[in-house]
């Protein structure tokens, strides 16, 4: 069923285009929107509206129940890894709700492609959109004018606005983010290696005991995290002051973005557990089950997790 939708926002053009493919009306459309589609200043009154969440991680979605549902499963089916944090009554609009979607790397990256076919656009370009608006005009503007310089174009930007910061950044910060849209305290240690594949750092810990391995930490345990650029894991490894391994985690997680301060992700709840001198094992898969039961995820990103998970444990299993 055709519904009528009013876009704003960063996503715009991309999401402008995936919903007409789709046969939905895009009403008061912006300007630039109107130009790149050929669309008509449209007078009917929208029935969704899509627009920037603050932090333009994502979009709010607001309208009547039954259409955000329609447009939930729409973008989920679409847009791999997109993710309900939240979704809300609106007080002061009966019959309304709002949801807030959260756009991982995945989507990025597919909506990177929707808006290819509609304008020059560099790889990357949502995600620089948020950090670097300028510099991504600027260079896009140069692509309009000389296409074949995309590769160097792409590569100079991720360089310059992204990894050149991450290498000096000393201590850096992981988006650790919950599907739940409960906040957490994002984790931060200090920078060991970057490049443009991703980074490693280090943390120290006070006393208790580390999630998943179930070990008490002892005085002078540290830790080491690896982060790689589109991973859909990422890798904790624990030791002693001796330098010993206890035990390997890794968290299964939408694919990891990297930032100038460090990175981002959502994390999908299941893990694999490494303990030294044990078999590996899954943790947390009925958790990752309830988020696709719930509604947050769909159920190709359940499986893409799953699968995820199952291969870590056969390479850890050779």
């Amino acid at each position: 069923m055709s519904t009528c939708i009013k876009i704003r926002g960063i996503y715009a053009t991309a999401l402008t285009k995936l919903m007409l493919d789709a046969g939905h009306y895009i009403v008061d459309p912006s300007s630039r929107i109107q130009n790149l589609f050929g669309l008509p200043e449209a007078v009917a009154e929208y029935e969704i509206l899509i627009q920037d969440r603050p932090d333009f991680q994502g979009v709010d979605l607001t309208g009547p129940p039954e259409k955000m549902t329609q447009c939930l499963t729409f973008l989920q089916e679409r847009l791999l890894d997109a993710t309900l944090l939240e979704l809300d009554a609106i007080e002061e609009e009966a019959g309304l709700v709002r949801a807030a979607i959260e756009l991982p790397g995945f989507s990025k990256q597919i909506l990177d492609q929707a808006r290819l076919a509609v304008t020059p656009t560099l790889g990357k370009h949502h995600r620089l959109r948020i950090i670097a608006s300028k510099a991504l005009e600027q260079a896009e503007r140069t692509l309009i004018k000389h296409p074949d310089r995309r590769e160097s174009l792409e590569n100079d930007l991720f360089r310059d606005e992204i990894v050149l910061p991450l290498e000096k950044a000393g201590l850096v910060r992981v988006e650790h983010i919950r599907p739940s849209g409960r906040p957490m305290r994002p984790r931060e240690g200090f920078l060991v290696s970057a490049d443009a594949r991703g980074f490693v750092f280090r943390r120290a810990f006070s006393k208790g005991r580390y999630d998943g391995l179930d070990v008490p930490i002892q005085e002078g345990d540290f830790g080491l995290t690896e982060i790689k650029e589109g991973a859909w894991h990422l890798k904790h490894s624990y030791y002693t002051k001796e330098h010993e391994l206890i035990g390997e985690y890794f968290n299964i997680n939408t694919p990891v973005e990297l930032y100038p301060y460090g990175a981002r992700y959502l994390d999908l709840e299941v893990d694999v557990v490494y303990r030294t001198g044990e078999k590996p094992f899954l943790l947390d898969r009925e958790k990752l089950a309830l988020l696709c039961r719930n509604g947050c995820i769909s159920s190709d990103l359940e499986k893409r997790a799953v699968a995820v998970a199952e291969d870590l444990l056969q390479t850890l299993q050779a």
